[in-house]
Parts: structure tokens; sequence; C-alpha cells
């Protein structure tokens, strides 16, 4: 089926916009950045920018989603009875993803301290657990459930954090040696939880 070429314009002039924010975010603020310029960069009118777009915020929220989403499917095909044992590989995966572009995500994290892109990052992956059985394991008391998930939460929001803090230089540990030392990690604390 051919796509409508109303669909491919629109579709175009999108990735256009997009693509003239992340270009003008290398070299000038996010808060600076006029739409104005970004019509300019995108080779665009005005008029073509608010048909798609409210306003700058809007254009990066939608790059923001889209890179969660992107991120989020590091876990398809994951066999969750594996997900911690495998955890190394799964970090290795997350960790190649990021290094494709590091720029491009330290310029993300660098607006408002990349906090929406972050926490879109940890709320996809926990809830990617808990949308499959991964967290109703039969014959668990209801308290050690809540213990079970509050270690899930705190492990996803420490993955992230290393991660993201190697990645801008915040820690002395070089982003490709995260996977294996925040496995061993990972590891210890769900020990207690599930053979690992």
């Amino acid at each position: 089926m051919k796509e409508k070429a109303e669909y491919r314009s629109s579709r175009r002039s999108r990735a256009l916009i997009r693509s003239a924010l992340l270009s003008l975010m290398k070299d000038k603020p996010f808060d600076k950045i006029t739409i104005t310029e970004i019509a300019r960069s995108a080779d665009i009118n005005r008029g073509t920018f608010y048909a798609h777009y409210k306003n700058i915020s809007e254009v990066l929220e939608s790059i923001q989603t889209d890179v969660a989403i992107e991120m989020s499917r590091i876990f398809e095909d994951l066999s969750l009875s594996n997900v911690f044992a495998d955890c190394e590989k799964i970090l290795t995966k997350a960790v190649e993803f990021i290094s494709r572009d590091p720029q491009f995500y330290r310029t993300l994290l660098s607006i408002d301290n990349g906090k929406n892109v972050v926490e879109m990052w940890k709320s996809n992956i926990i809830g990617y657990l808990e949308a499959t059985s991964f967290f109703s394991s039969a014959g668990i008391s209801q308290q050690k459930m809540l213990s079970y998930r509050c270690t899930v939460t705190f492990i996803v929001n420490g993955t992230v954090e290393s991660i993201m803090d190697s990645l801008l230089g915040k820690n002395n540990i070089p982003l490709e040696m995260l996977p294996h030392e925040l496995a061993k990690s990972i590891r210890t604390v769900m020990k207690s939880y599930i053979r690992v």
C-alpha cells in the first residue's frame, strides 16, 4: 500500500523540524532557540512549524518520547525469567544504544538536567516489567511482593542514573564498564528474591 503524499510530506516536515531543533541545541541553550531559527534551519515557514507543533517544548517532548520508546525496545524479546541473570547483556545493549550517538543523549540530558527523558526511561522499564507476569509470582506474600517492587524500582532508578552520570562525566566509571559493574550489584541485591 502506497503512503499518501500528504502523510509523507507531514512526516518529512516533522523530521526536518526535529532535526533542526537538535542541530541548534548543539550550539545554543534550548531556552534561547526560537521558532524562527528552527524554521530557517529546517527550510520551512513558521506556518508549517505551527501546523505540526504548538511550541518548541512540544517538539522536544516528541523527541524525548520517541527516544524513550526506542530505548524500551531493548527489553523486547527478553525471557523475563532470566531478566536479572541476563542483566549484563541487557545493560550492554542499553549502553551500546546510547553509545551510537552519545552527543545526542548528552544534548537531551542537558535540558532540565535530563529529567523528562530519564523519568520516561525509568517509567517505561518499570512499566514493562509490571505489564508482564514478572511482578505476579504466585505464593509470595503481599509484604514480600511490596518489598520486591520497591527493590526493582530502586535498581531501575539507580541503574539509569548511573548510566546517565557516566555519559555526562559525573562519575569516574567509563560507560563501557558499567554493564559488568552494575550487573554484579543487581545480582547481589536480587539474590534474596530469585536465583540469579
